[in-house]
């Protein structure tokens, strides 16, 4: 298995995931752990995903957000924010700097493909 590459997006300003904040999408609230605050939003038609992640302490956090938004062999996009990332043991890890965020999306063909 290799590890998803990130891919910054090529609608102008993240567009393709308005979607995703309207009043209307889903908010859900992951638990990472007391050092990390994360939701997820999803639109209504179930094909747009973003994950935003928020680093709480002074110290470096990581996390592995491929298990975090459902499984296509779309990419998995960088939206905002700032993080490094490493492969490790074939999965996607990111490091998020003391009080930092990242924001990253998904999109799904159909909804049917994270059921």
């Amino acid at each position: 298995m290799t590890a998803v590459q990130l891919i910054t997006p090529t609608t102008p300003g993240g567009a393709a995931f308005a979607s995703a904040f309207t009043t209307e999408a889903a908010l859900r609230d992951l638990d990472l752990g007391p050092a990390l605050k994360a939701d997820i939003r999803t639109d209504t038609a179930g094909t747009v995903h973003v994950l935003s992640v928020h680093n709480t302490t002074d110290e470096i956090q990581e996390f592995q957000p491929e298990g975090l938004l459902p499984q296509t062999d779309g990419p998995l996009l960088f939206l905002g924010g700032g993080s490094t990332t490493e492969e490790r043991d074939g999965r996607l890890v990111a490091h998020l700097a003391p009080h930092g965020f990242v924001q990253l999306g998904r999109i799904l063909d159909s909804p049917q493909e994270h059921a």
